[in-house]
């Protein structure tokens, strides 16, 4: 049965989204959360049962602070281009803020983890709705207008992703330069505002936009 919320709830959260991102979900534990956030065990229990349900609810409430900050990107005046644009820049944005957990995240849903696919298909799809309705309104300008909006979708939101997951593979490798520059500069470039903003622009662009 589910709680009410109360300090005690919203503490243990706030802990848990700084240790997702900084950790990931490997380096999240029950202990942790409820060191940094000066609560026991008991408590925690009380609220969120299992580690399980604590991730949920953790990621369930940054989705909820994406999808608002991606809605207002979306609702912004402009053409169709620029509210694509905007989608994507949201959703960079939303993948470098769960990097800690993205790299796990992805390796559940490839290893055909039933549980991880209902929970994100059932809590992280609502943003796929919006960029299919964009896609579709700028395919009959695009330079894919042939394709099917499903091609175009996957043409643009992999552009967004991808490097964030590939950053943190490479981190947690070890890996400490590519292509003969440092991670940390390569990380600057590719997710800082201008960055993200960039890389929307390329995608959009790639669709002939």
């Amino acid at each position: 049965m589910a709680r009410p919320p109360s300090g005690t709830d919203l503490k243990l959260k706030t802990a848990g989204r700084k240790l997702l991102q900084e950790k990931g979900i490997t380096g999240l534990t029950v202990r942790g959360a409820c060191r940094a956030a000066g609560v026991n065990t008991g408590m925690f229990h009380y609220y969120f049962g299992s580690k399980e349900e604590f991730l949920k609810a953790v990621l369930k409430e940054m989705y909820a602070e994406f999808m608002l900050n991606f809605k207002a990107g979306v609702a912004v005046a402009g053409t169709p281009r620029d509210r694509l644009k905007n989608a994507l820049a949201e959703v960079g944005k939303f993948a470098w803020n769960i990097r800690g957990a993205a790299p796990m995240i992805f390796a559940d849903l490839a290893y055909g983890n039933k549980e991880a696919f209902s929970f994100f298909s059932g809590n992280f799809t609502e943003h796929l709705r919006h960029i299919v309705s964009l896609a579709e309104e700028c395919r009959p300008r695009s330079g894919v207008k042939d394709h099917t909006v499903p091609y175009i979708v996957a043409a643009l939101i992999p552009v967004m992703i991808f490097p964030v997951i590939m950053s943190g593979i490479m981190e947690r490798n070890g890996v400490k330069a590519v292509g003969g520059g440092g991670l940390g500069e390569l990380r600057g470039e590719l997710f800082s505002e201008a960055g993200i903003t960039g890389r929307a622009e390329i995608a959009v662009r790639g669709i002939g936009l």
